[in-house]
């Protein structure tokens, strides 16, 4: 504990602050955190099983990703039996794969399962099919709240490309463009000053070999990762691979910078149904750690 004091004095508002700078200092105090690692396709997402106060949730993160033994790309924390948010409250698809898997394993489930989850960023109940012997998992996504064809950018290379807004992040699929942090952040100035996302993620897709690199930015830890894999991407991938498809269940296997993930899309009467992504995850046993908070 630090504690500054001020000179003591009988001034009453010179008091009242060097007790206020006492009492802050004091409840600022390192703690021990147990966490477990997941790995969704290289995507990898610390999940922290202690209670912390979401108020805590972009000090506690920034000091797990300066852990670079993990080398995590995201931060989520339990906040219930079944229910998990991400540090900057975002969705996020791969995390709650890992999430419903870790819940079957603690219930010590031997085989297939089905977990009813929550994640911040839905305001659904999420359904994820899992193997605890495989480690397979296949998760049911939030439909889209938006399937947007770009027409009026002032950045050309944007147009004829599709925005898909999932409500918890915010997905620009970007066909054939070379990526780079350049055209993210051109991209990034655009979006924000046009909406508000929790995170955005930039696809890009190139189509000669099916390969996904995604760039997400989270905005209220202010973090940019390229990452090794992204769920909510993959699905707005495929929904944009498909949006101009006629009626049928469409299948894509999309290489990502560290492994792939499988998405289905099913269309009915010329509309999106349902969208699904699947793959195995690797998962640790519980780990602890040090942070302050």
């Amino acid at each position: 504990m630090i504690i500054t004091r001020l000179p003591i004095t009988f001034n009453r508002n010179i008091i009242v602050i060097t007790l206020e700078i006492i009492i802050f200092e004091a409840h600022k105090m390192k703690r021990k955190i147990k966490i477990r690692i997941a790995d969704p396709a290289g995507n990898i997402t610390i999940i922290v099983l202690d209670h912390v106060p979401q108020s805590k949730y972009q000090e506690v993160a920034s000091q797990l990703f300066e852990m670079k033994e993990f080398k995590a790309e995201q931060v989520g924390f339990r906040c219930g039996p079944t229910q998990m948010e991400m540090s900057g409250l975002e969705f996020c698809g791969n995390a709650s794969r890992s999430f419903a898997l870790m819940i079957a394993k603690e219930h010590h489930i031997n085989g297939d399962a089905t977990e009813i989850i929550n994640m911040s960023g839905c305001n659904e109940k999420l359904t994820v099919e899992v193997n605890t012997n495989t480690n397979y998992t296949k998760i049911k996504m939030p439909m889209p709240k938006s399937v947007l064809m770009i027409s009026d950018s002032p950045l050309d290379y944007l147009n004829g490309n599709y925005l898909i807004d999932l409500g918890g992040i915010v997905h620009v699929v970007l066909k054939d463009i070379k990526p780079g942090r350049e055209c993210f952040n051109a991209i990034k100035s655009y979006i924000y000053d046009n909406y508000d996302p929790p995170a955005l993620g930039v696809m890009f897709y190139d189509s000669s070999n099916d390969t996904l690199m995604p760039i997400v930015y989270v905005k209220d830890v202010n973090t940019t990762y390229n990452e090794g894999s992204c769920g909510s991407g993959t699905t707005a991938t495929a929904i944009a691979l498909s949006a101009e498809k006629s009626d049928g269940e469409f299948c894509y296997l999309l290489k990502q910078p560290a492994g792939e993930i499988s998405s289905t899309v099913e269309r009915a009467n010329n509309q999106l149904i349902a969208v699904y992504i699947e793959g195995p995850v690797k998962l640790t046993e519980e780990i602890e750690v040090e942070v302050d908070y």
